[in-house]
């Protein structure tokens, strides 16, 4: 059932566009001279992309963006492509055949191995620096950056999952480490802030606590409240710079806060899910 809400979502959330398939290609070799792709919108073998004005080699940090969906975000409905490119960021839209990215080992590995051979063939170019790769998404596509996160633990500087269904994700590997910023709403009934009963699996309090002892963070956050129905969980005394946060909407339901309605229909707190995701990114280094 939960599947089922998770794809009606994704029909609201998701772009039209038709998506590359999921098959997995070799990675490319390194060139001989690291140069930039030409700035503005393009596809790419899997995905599609853009790139600021002014990008780089060797310098300009990457944001992958998760669409639920399979067809990437081409009009830029979430509104993290123009937004990030002002700031000097590239951003990489995987795109998919299926219109569901799989969650766990049961569902299979294909479309982990397929953005993971997307990530190489881009990186490959020299243009991006791979040490500010950052991975976000929203619904379902949130739960893939939660998985690819975990999946590549050398790969990501930080992740930021976006009203995240956590719940059919396989347990997170030890090595797995990144700065992690969770955004969900508690009127989210599609992927519940506390989780589902009668376990509260995929409780986001629970799943982002999880990053935080990975990430070697004091075991009681702090709370603070930034803006009206918006409150700040932050860990405190993480290793080697890594911060890890989440942020409750009280009243958001399911989506990206700042590009509805829909998805959200309702986030009376105005906070723009893109701006958070920018401020968390800015300095980030793996």
């Amino acid at each position: 059932m939960l599947r089922q809400r998770l794809i009606a979502a994704a029909a609201l959330v998701a772009v039209a566009g038709c998506g590359a398939g999921a098959k997995r290609h070799p990675a490319a070799d390194p060139p001989a001279t690291p140069s930039c792709p030409q700035a503005g919108t393009s596809d790419v073998d899997g995905g599609h992309m853009r790139v600021p004005v002014g990008a780089r080699p060797g310098a300009t940090p990457l944001i992958v963006v998760v669409v639920p969906g399979g067809g990437g975000d081409r009009t830029d409905r979430l509104g993290v492509g123009a937004a990030a490119t002002q700031q000097g960021f590239a951003v990489l839209y995987p795109t998919s055949g299926d219109g569901f990215w799989a969650l766990s080992e049961e569902q299979g590995t294909a479309d982990v191995d397929a953005v993971g051979d997307l990530l190489d063939r881009t990186l490959a170019g020299g243009c991006f620096d791979a040490k500010r790769i950052s991975i976000t998404g929203v619904s379902n596509g949130a739960g893939f950056a939660a998985r690819m996160a975990c999946a590549r633990p050398d790969r990501f500087a930080v992740v930021v999952p976006v009203a995240a269904g956590y719940r059919a994700l396989d347990p997170c590997p030890g090595t797995a480490r990144a700065s992690f910023l969770d955004i969900h709403g508690t009127a989210d009934t599609v992927v519940p802030y506390y989780g589902k009963r009668p376990d509260r699996a995929g409780s986001v309090p629970r799943y982002t606590a999880g990053w935080a002892r990975r990430d070697g963070c004091a075991a009681s956050p702090v709370q603070s409240t930034p803006r009206r129905l918006v409150t700040r969980v932050r860990y405190r005394g993480c290793d080697a710079g890594l911060r890890v946060e989440r942020l409750r909407l009280s009243g958001t339901d399911h989506g990206w806060p700042g590009a509805g309605p829909p998805l959200p229909n309702h986030n009376p707190s105005g906070l723009s899910a893109t701006r958070e995701l920018l401020r968390f990114v800015a300095t980030a280094h793996r």
